[in-house]
C-alpha cells in the first residue's frame, strides 16, 4: 500500500461514524449550509519521540467539525451537543477495542482520542459551526 496523507486516512476513518448525517466530509472547508462535516489539520510538533533506530513516535492534531441547524430553539440545539457526545463515545469505544484508522504500511496507529469536546464554536441565528479536536498517535519507520 502507498502512502496516503494522513487528513485522507482519517476522513476515510470518520466516515464509517455511523452518526453521520446526510451530508458532506470535506476536507480542510466547512461551507455556509447545514449539514455539511469537515476535517481540519491543527498545526503541532508532529515528532513526539525519537528512537535509536530512526523510526519514531508522532501525532497529528485534527478537528472534526460541521455546520448545524442553530436557533433558540433549545432542543435543536442540545440535539446537536448530543451528537457530538456520541461522536466522542464512538472514538472512545474504536480505540479502546482496536479499531484505528489504516494508515498504510510505515505508519502504526497506536491510539485515537478526544482532547475536547464537542462545542458551538461561532453561531449566527440560523446555523452553527460545531467542532471537536482529536489526536492521531503513530509509529513511523
Amino acid at each position: 500500500m502507498s502512502v496516503s496523507p494522513l487528513i485522507e486516512c482519517i476522513r476515510n476513518y470518520i466516515l464509517r461514524f455511523p452518526e453521520l448525517k446526510d451530508g458532506y466530509l470535506l476536507v480542510d472547508i466547512l461551507g455556509d449550509k447545514p449539514i455539511e462535516y469537515t476535517i481540519e489539520t491543527v498545526p503541532c510538533a508532529p515528532v513526539v519521540r525519537k528512537y535509536t533506530d530512526g523510526s519514531c513516535m508522532k501525532q497529528f492534531l485534527f478537528i472534526f467539525a460541521s455546520r448545524e441547524f442553530f436557533s433558540e430553539d433549545v432542543a435543536q440545539n442540545i440535539e446537536n451537543l448530543g451528537f457530538y457526545e456520541k461522536f466522542e463515545d464512538w472514538i472512545k469505544e474504536q480505540n479502546d477495542e482496536g479499531i484505528l484508522p489504516d494508515l498504510g504500511d510505515d505508519r502504526e496507529p497506536v491510539s485515537i482520542e478526544v482532547l475536547t469536546g464537542g462545542y458551538a464554536f461561532e453561531a449566527d441565528t440560523n446555523t452553527a459551526r460545531y467542532q471537536i479536536q482529536l489526536r492521531l498517535t503513530y509509529e513511523e519507520e
